[in-house]
């Protein structure tokens, strides 16, 4: 059996499609799925989990780089959102690797781009909170905008916790041996 091509559809995979067709599919199918995301308080998705849902969804598969297509599916994503007054919903989509925007990242704002990681994470921490004020019926309305909990979690140092304190004989305050029996009083 030959190669599958490089896009196709599930429906006949032998058959390779115009990459115009499915970009244009995908970008149809991401603003419902970001709008679904946005109605839980607090939460995101990754590239990857974003690129798979598509899939799902449309049947249209890909062999190229997440990297490189997923920018053409979410700028028009973003350009409708700005044309039809809706928060960017691109704010949504993490890296796995950091839990924060991608560098491609621009919003209604900056439509090119942020110099700085932290400008741009800040940035995109302030449209998510745009996003579930529009789309989630449950923000508390005290809500300030927040990194992810992927990059919390990614970027919270890991803390080794203290050994516990060694046991201490009641009567000579030496330190007890492994057997918990005193040396000296015992």
């Amino acid at each position: 059996m030959a190669e599958a091509p490089g896009t196709w559809h599930v429906s006949d995979p032998s058959i390779k499609v115009d990459w115009p067709v499915a970009v244009s599919t995908w970008a149809a199918a991401t603003e419902p799925v970001l709008e679904s995301v946005a109605s839980t308080y607090g939460s995101s998705i990754t590239y990857e989990q974003l690129g798979e849902q598509l899939f799902e969804q449309t049947g249209y598969r890909t062999r190229m780089l997440l990297g490189n297509w997923i920018g053409q599916v979410l700028g028009p994503v973003q350009t409708a959102t700005l044309a039809e007054g809706k928060p960017p919903l691109s704010s949504l989509v993490v890296r796995a690797e950091t839990g924060g925007v991608g560098d491609g990242y621009v919003n209604h704002q900056n439509p090119r781009g942020f110099a700085r990681f932290a400008e741009r994470q800040q940035a995109a921490a302030v449209d998510r909170l745009t996003c579930y004020r529009v789309y989630c019926d449950h923000v508390p309305e005290d809500a300030e905008p927040q990194m992810t909990a992927l990059y919390v979690a990614k970027n919270t140092p890991k803390v080794n916790p203290a050994p516990p304190p060694p046991k201490i004989c009641p009567n000579c305050f030496t330190v007890l041996p492994a057997n918990g029996l005193c040396d000296y009083c015992a």
